[in-house]
C-alpha cells in the first residue's frame, strides 16, 4: 500500500480527481454511489487495523473468534483495502471479481451489512481495469472518516436540485441542532437522507463532553434507497447506532408508537401527490392538501413527539402564509394549540437544490417553565427571527450563515426561552426579532411571516465619508446616463420625423 501522505487530500480534491477517473464512465448519481462505497470500504479497513493493532498488543492473534467474542467487527482479508489494491494491480486477476469477492465476505460477516452494498458489476459499471485500479490507489491516502460528510456535501452541490434529496447545508442542520440542544432521550428524522441531522446531534453531545451512544437513541427513516444507504454508512463511521428504517414515511410510518424529545425534520419542500390517507392520527389539525404535503411533515413532527419535546422542521416560505385547500385553518388549529415556539425566515440560496426562500419551523409541546427547569413561561407567545439578510457568499450561488448568525440565532432562542444558562434577560429587536402573542397573531389572521412582526430595523447614524463619497460619484455616473439617454432619444426623433 502506498504510504500516507503526511497532508491528507481534501474532499474537493478527492472528489474531482475520482471524477477525472469516471469521467465519461457513468453519470454523476453512479459514480457518487462508486466513490462513498469505496470511501466506506476504506474506512472499514483502517478501523479494523487500528483494532488489530490494539488486540495484537494484548496477545490476541488475528482470529475471528476473538473479534466477536469482544463484540468487535471482524474484516475478513479477502475485504481489506491492501488485498484489493494488490487485486487491481495484478494483471491476472479481475478487480471487479475482487471487489465482489469483499463485498460478499463482509455480507456474510456481518449481517447488518448484508442489505448496505449495491453489487460490484454495478458500482464499476463502465469501467475498465485502469481506472478501478487508480481509485483503490487514489482512496489508499485517505484516513479522516470526515472525508466521507465533506464528500456528501460535495456531491449535493455539484448535483444542483438532485443533491437536495439526500443533503442539507450543514450550516441549516447546525443552526436546527444548536437551537434544540439534544443532550439526552430519542432523537429523530423522518426523512433522514445521508443522516447529517443525526450526525450533528452527536457531535453536539460530544462536544460538550457527553456520550452520543449512551446519552442518545437515534431513530430515522428514509424512502429513498441510495440516501438510506449513504446515511447507514455516514453514521456507522462516526460510530452512531443508528436505527434507520426504510420507506415512506408520510404513506408507511415505520414507528407508530416512538415518541421522540427531538425531531429534526427537512423534508423535500412541496411535495404534491403524495400518499394521502384521510383519517390518520397524525392528522389531528386537519386533513392536509393532497397537492401539498408541508402540513402533513409538520403534523408527522408534532404527532412523534414527546409531552416536552420539540421540534425544527425546514419549510418553504409558502407554508407561512398559505390558505389553499385547508392549510390556513390547520396553521391556525396549530397556532392556538399553542405547538408554534419559533419561526425563522432563512437567507436565500442556502439549498443548492431549490432556490425558493425557506424558513423552520420550531415547535414544542410544553412552553411552560416546566417545574424544576425554571425556564421563561412562554406559553400563549411565539418568537419572530427574521434573518434573510444573514449569510456569506461560499461561491457563485451558494450562501451559507457564519458561525457568528448561527451563534445569535441560536442564543436569541435560548434567551427568549431561559435556557441560555446566563439568566439573560430577552428583549426585542426591531428587524431581528419579536416575541408576539397569539392576539398579535390572531390580528395579522395567522400568517407567520417574521417580517410582519419584527418590524424595521433600526437606523444609526453614519459618518462614512468614503461611502458617501462613492453614493456622489455612482449619482454622477447615473445622472450623465441620463443625459446620455436623453441625446440619444432626441436624435432618434429626429430621424424618425425624416
Amino acid at each position: 500500500m502506498p504510504p500516507y501522505s503526511t497532508q491528507p487530500p481534501t474532499a474537493a480534491d478527492l472528489l474531482w480527481k475520482a471524477a477525472d477517473k469516471l469521467r465519461g464512465a457513468m453519470d454523476a448519481a453512479q459514480y457518487k454511489s462508486t466513490v462513498l462505497t469505496l470511501i466506506y470500504l476504506r474506512f472499514l479497513s483502517l478501523a479494523f487495523e487500528q483494532t488489530r493493532r490494539q488486540l495484537e498488543a494484548e496477545g490476541l492473534g488475528d482470529e475471528e473468534a476473538a473479534y466477536i467474542a469482544d463484540g468487535l467487527r471482524w474484516i475478513p482479508p479477502v475485504a481489506r483495502w491492501d488485498t484489493l489494491v494488490q487485486r487491481a494491480q495484478d494483471p491476472n486477476d479481475e478487480p471487479v471479481t475482487a471487489l465482489d469477492e469483499a463485498l460478499d465476505a463482509i455480507r456474510r460477516t456481518d449481517q447488518s451489512l448484508a442489505d448496505l452494498f449495491p453489487p460490484a458489476s454495478a458500482l464499476v459499471a463502465g469501467m475498465d481495469r485502469q481506472r478501478i485500479s487508480e481509485l483503490f490507489t487514489l482512496f489508499a491516502d485517505v484516513r479522516s472518516p470526515a472525508v466521507y460528510e465533506e464528500l456528501l456535501a460535495e456531491f449535493a452541490r455539484f448535483e444542483g436540485k438532485r443533491g437536495g434529496e439526500f443533503h442539507t447545508p450543514r450550516s441549516v442542520v447546525r443552526l436546527l441542532v444548536e437551537t434544540l440542544q439534544p443532550q439526552h432521550g430519542r432523537v429523530y428524522d423522518p426523512c433522514s437522507g445521508s443522516g447529517g441531522m443525526l450526525a450533528q446531534a452527536a457531535k453536539f453531545v460530544k462536544e460538550r463532553g457527553g456520550d452520543p451512544a449512551a446519552d442518545l437513541a437515534f431513530y430515522g427513516q428514509e424512502v429513498n434507497v441510495d440516501s438510506w444507504q449513504l446515511a447507514r454508512m455516514n453514521l456507522d463511521l462516526q460510530g452512531i447506532p443508528a436505527d434507520l428504517r426504510r420507506a415512506d414515511t408520510l404513506d408507511w410510518d415505520q414507528r407508530p408508537t416512538l415518541k421522540a424529545d427531538i425531531v429534526l425534520a427537512s423534508p423535500p419542500f412541496n411535495v404534491s401527490d403524495w400518499a394521502l390517507q384521510e383519517g390518520d392520527p397524525r392528522w389531528r389539525y386537519g386533513n392536509p392538501p393532497r397537492t401539498n404535503a408541508n402540513y402533513a411533515w409538520l403534523q408527522h413532527a408534532v404527532h412523534k413527539l414527546s409531552d416536552r419535546g420539540s421540534a425544527g422542521v425546514i419549510l418553504t416560505n409558502g407554508s407561512l402564509s398559505s390558505k389553499q385547500k385547508g392549510e390556513g385553518k390547520i396553521r391556525k388549529a396549530m397556532v392556538d394549540s399553542d405547538l408554534v415556539a419559533c419561526i425563522v425566515a432563512l437567507p436565500p440560496q442556502l439549498f443548492a437544490s431549490t432556490a425558493i426562500p425557506a424558513c423552520i419551523w420550531f415547535l414544542a409541546k410544553d412552553k411552560s417553565p416546566q417545574g424544576p427547569e425554571g425556564l421563561t413561561d412562554r406559553r400563549g407567545q411565539t418568537l419572530f427571527i427574521d434573518a434573510h439578510t444573514m449569510g456569506e457568499m461560499a461561491g457563485r450561488s451558494h450562501r451559507q450563515l457564519t458561525d457568528r448568525e448561527l451563534s445569535e440565532i441560536a442564543r436569541t432562542y435560548h434567551v427568549w426561552r431561559g435556557t441560555d444558562g446566563q439568566g439573560q434577560q430577552y428583549r426585542d429587536m426591531p428587524g431581528f426579532c419579536r416575541s408576539v402573542g397569539l392576539d398579535k397573531i390572531q390580528e395579522n389572521q395567522y400568517i407567520l411571516t417574521p417580517g410582519r412582526y419584527v418590524g424595521a430595523t433600526e437606523q444609526q447614524p453614519r459618518h462614512d465619508g468614503q461611502r458617501q463619497a462613492r453614493i456622489d460619484a455612482l449619482t454622477r455616473d447615473l445622472l450623465a446616463l441620463l443625459d446620455r439617454s436623453d441625446h440619444l432619444t432626441q436624435e432618434m426623433r429626429r430621424h424618425l420625423d425624416r
